[in-house]
């Protein structure tokens, strides 16, 4: 992409791709650079901005054919476009000067630029070629879209799912050893509310009991994310001032989900940091005075509902009664010419995503509530302290997150942001019955009341999904699903190992794979072994392909012959897939359930010889695994091996701080029938941006991403960018360098 001169009705501005990851853009206004945040959005990733449109509006049929249809019904049954409408009406109404009056403007300009590029562009995307159609021109609605579908992301509702039908298989002292959480503290936090001597509350009984039969009127009763964000204060550094080090992880997909962009206006925006194209504005990222990074929280913010409906008379019964449902017909247009005919549903408590005979399911979040909010994140830009840091997050309505700060004054700090559902009761996270009273919402927990930390006494604040007893003890319920503490006890670990952290020591941190929690369970498990083992003398460190697979198999293979005699094969997987602590869990049941289990209470030895054994021949026959990033199309295969981007396994899981993790049922892997090799099942899941950033008068910023800032689909295309990832390699820049802004 050259340097491109533009005249926008906002005023002039210049777009330049400064690397092949950085996308500049600098303008003399703040409305002209969103303008050429637009433009060279457009210009590196329009596939994926109509692509995202798309998928928003559930029209993905058009262009991708009857397998796309699925996806299609489900998104309208979401109602994700009147959602956006509604949004939308907000910020148009909104007294020009005002927060929302300035987004929207800024979201005007945004959508001008996109569709500038869209009229400069003389050839498409290659996937509009191969899919030969044109994407259409884009409007305000759909920047409000985008930002619906970005922030409906989250998978409470499917635990929820998931987590009722597990729940009616187990007792409850089984379900209590299976889904407890240990705390960073080293505490076990329960899955469920309990009372005073460890028994589930009363209306935790009736609520499953409701949920599973639920489950059995609806036909459902048959069988995560994560990051990192470190600030450390001057007390660590050998500047004397704070270091912030974030990194999201998300699916692997081409291009990547984050655009690097350097924002810089005459009326002072001045901001670098990752872009989520479809929406303007910098997500994770720092500016002249201060840096922030996001983590998802696993927040409970969405329930799952299920109750009686007359679709004839179009009506749902609620705790008031048969309220009226709002009817949307909805045809879907598919790439054969054929139409896809449908009547979706919902009110104000939820949309209808299935239903059967006289019952259906429903979904509420909070946009069928609050549809408006903080989609640009334009004040958080220009935040200077922590006061103004944290009154920019006060208007962020929905995608609930643990936002990471740093500034130059030497503060820093954790907060919660995002709309936390109040309950009357809270039962945590199973499917609940409309017509209780005990299961409705009642607003959603106050902003000043969510959890944050300012300036911790230990000079470091670290959030990695971990559930942390000082952040979150006695404050409000926020989840019922946390990530193990593995994460957050590595990074403190090397925090504490000096006082003289720089961005390099940062780095390391940052690209970490070791295991702590395989360092910790060796321990336990080797002297159960009567046979040498490449594992003995082993520190967890996973860039040791072989040690690192053969432990990994050995604890799956584990889980699954502690758990075969209650759980069937399905909701084994299931749970390996949905429980990030499943690995700690195993070695508790190991050690002081196994009877619970269906065990003899001396068989630990012959299980986990038998689990090693069995690990051991299936990694014999497996081939080294692969990481990919994966493509929106898929077929033919010869044409889905050319879009997708590899290179071979070089180590990380689950629990490591660069984290990486397969998507699979490990047993369809793992079949040594044949003598063979068995092809090992991608990582498509990881880190897909990491930021550093130094706010010393240096100002110094490292930046990498996994794809390139220009959308090329072709896997040789990726191949400069996947070397760069694979040795750690960061761009770099100097904030000091920012202050030469458009002349």
């Amino acid at each position: 992409m050259k340097t491109t001169q533009l005249k926008s009705p906002w005023g002039d501005v210049r777009v330049m791709l400064e690397n092949p990851q950085q996308l500049t853009v600098q303008g003399s206004s703040d409305k002209a650079v969103f303008f050429g945040q637009g433009y060279g959005a457009a210009r590196l990733r329009l596939w994926q901005l109509d692509l995202s449109r798309r998928v928003a509006t559930g029209t993905l049929s058009e262009i991708m054919g009857n397998g796309a249809l699925r996806t299609d019904i489900f998104q309208r049954r979401l109602g994700l476009a009147s959602l956006a409408q509604q949004a939308e009406s907000i910020d148009a109404s909104a007294e020009p000067l005002s927060w929302q009056g300035q987004q929207y403007q800024h979201i005007q300009a945004y959508v001008a630029g996109i569709n500038q590029a869209m009229m400069d562009m003389k050839l498409l995307p290659v996937e509009c070629l191969l899919l030969r159609y044109r994407p259409a021109s884009f409007q305000v609605m759909d920047v409000y879209l985008l930002a619906q579908l970005k922030y409906f992301i989250n998978s409470a509702w499917q635990y929820e799912l998931f987590h009722t039908r597990l729940s009616g298989r187990l007792t409850p002292q089984q379900h209590k050893q299976l889904l407890t959480t240990v705390s960073q503290e080293g505490n076990s936090i329960p899955p469920l509310p309990l009372n005073e001597v460890g028994e589930r509350l009363a209306e935790v009984e009736e609520a499953l009991k409701d949920g599973l039969l639920g489950m059995q009127h609806l036909g459902l009763a048959s069988p995560d994310t994560g990051s990192n964000v470190i600030a450390i204060s001057g007390q660590h550094t050998v500047s004397d001032k704070p270091i912030l080090a974030a990194d999201t992880h998300m699916g692997h997909v081409n291009p990547g989900y984050n655009l690097m962009c350097k924002l810089e206006s005459d009326e002072g925006l001045s901001v670098i940091g990752s872009h989520f194209p479809g929406v303007p504005g910098i997500i994770v990222g720092r500016n002249h005075h201060a840096a922030w990074g996001m983590v998802g929280i696993m927040a409970d913010n969405q329930d799952l509902f299920w109750g009686k409906i007359n679709l004839a008379e179009e009506k749902v019964e609620t705790t008031e009664g048969w309220v009226p449902l709002k009817r949307e017909n909805q045809t879907i247009q598919c790439k054969s010419g054929k139409a896809h005919e449908f009547t979706a549903y919902g009110f104000s408590q939820g949309r209808l995503l299935s239903e059967k005979g006289d019952y259906g399911l429903f979904l509420r979040w909070p946009s069928l509530d609050h549809p408006g909010g903080d989609i640009t994140f334009h004040s958080l830009a220009k935040c200077h302290n922590w006061e103004t840091f944290r009154a920019s997050l006060a208007h962020v309505h929905n995608s609930p997150m643990m936002v990471g700060y740093a500034d130059i004054h030497g503060d820093i700090g954790l907060q919660t942001m995002g709309f936390i559902p109040k309950r009357k009761t809270e039962i945590g996270s199973l499917i609940l019955n409309l017509t209780s009273p005990d299961h409705q919402w009642q607003g959603y927990v106050p902003y000043e009341d969510l959890p944050f930390q300012y300036n911790p006494p230990e000079g470091y604040a670290v959030y990695a999904n971990q559930y942390s007893e000082a952040l979150f003890s006695g404050k409000c319920a926020l989840s019922n699903r946390w990530h193990p503490p593995s994460r957050a006890l590595r990074i403190s670990e090397l925090i504490e190992q000096t006082h003289q952290h720089d961005l390099n020591t940062l780095q390391a941190i940052q690209d970490d794979k070791v295991d702590v929690f395989a360092r910790s369970a060796l321990a336990i498990l080797l002297p159960y072994l009567s046979v040498s083992t490449p594992l003995s003398g082993w520190n967890g460190d996973t860039r040791k392909i072989e040690q690192a697979q053969l432990f990994e198999r050995w604890m799956q293979h584990l889980a699954d012959k502690l758990l075969r005699k209650v759980l069937k094969r399905g909701s084994r997987a299931l749970y390996s897939d949905f429980w990030p602590g499943c690995r700690w869990n195993m070695l508790t049941i190991l050690h002081h359930h196994l009877t619970d289990w269906g065990h003899e209470k001396n068989s630990a030895s012959q299980l986990v010889q038998d689990a090693y054994n069995s690990a051991l021949a299936a990694t014999q026959h497996a081939t080294v695994p692969e990481v990919e990033f994966q493509h929106t199309i898929k077929h033919p295969a010869w044409l889905r091996k050319l879009l997708t981007g590899r290179y071979p396994y070089q180590g990380g899981n689950r629990e490591t701080v660069h984290a990486t993790r397969q998507n699979t049922d490990f047993l369809t892997q793992s079949q040594t029938g044949s003598d063979g090799p068995v092809k090992s099942k991608p990582y498509t899941f990881g880190p897909g941006f990491k930021l550093l950033c130094d706010l010393s008068d240096r100002g110094e910023v490292r930046y990498m991403m996994n794809t390139p800032a220009k959308g090329g689909p072709f896997f040789w295309l990726l191949t400069p960018t996947l070397w760069r990832w694979q040795q750690g390699l960061r761009w770099s820049m100097s904030m000091p360098d920012m202050k030469k802004n458009y002349k």
